[in-house]
């Protein structure tokens, strides 16, 4: 089993797994300023509904803050994007709406913006 079934293994036992709470539009912004800081290059992945997969991520350096009643996930530009996305949407139940790369938050809250009113 792999790192990312591992996380999601001991993220399923976790009875007390909360729904990610939801972030006001600036939370959102200062958010992904700050994991770009981190990360410069960077995978959004918008999923649909509200869950908190942080357990899921944890391990890979990734950021999952709920947006408008869907959860935004923030992967570092290393790992790919697809696989991760289709692994989320599978573990957590959850459609996947969008995906994307940026390499500046200007471009990742450009791109986002009808997801964060």
């Amino acid at each position: 089993m792999g790192l990312l079934g591992k996380a999601i293994a001991r993220n399923n036992l976790d009875a007390s797994a909360a729904s990610a709470a939801p972030a006001a539009p600036t939370d959102v912004q200062a958010a992904i300023a700050d994991f770009h800081r981190r990360t410069p290059l960077f995978h959004c992945i918008v999923l649909r509904g509200r869950q908190d997969v942080s357990g899921m991520i944890a391990s890979l350096d990734a950021v999952c803050i709920g947006v408008s009643g869907n959860s935004l996930v923030l992967l570092p530009g290393a790992l790919d994007r697809e696989l991760f996305a289709h692994r989320l949407s599978q573990s957590a139940g959850l459609a996947v709406l969008f995906q994307f790369s940026a390499n500046s938050p200007s471009l990742a809250i450009e791109t986002l913006g009808s997801y964060l009113r």
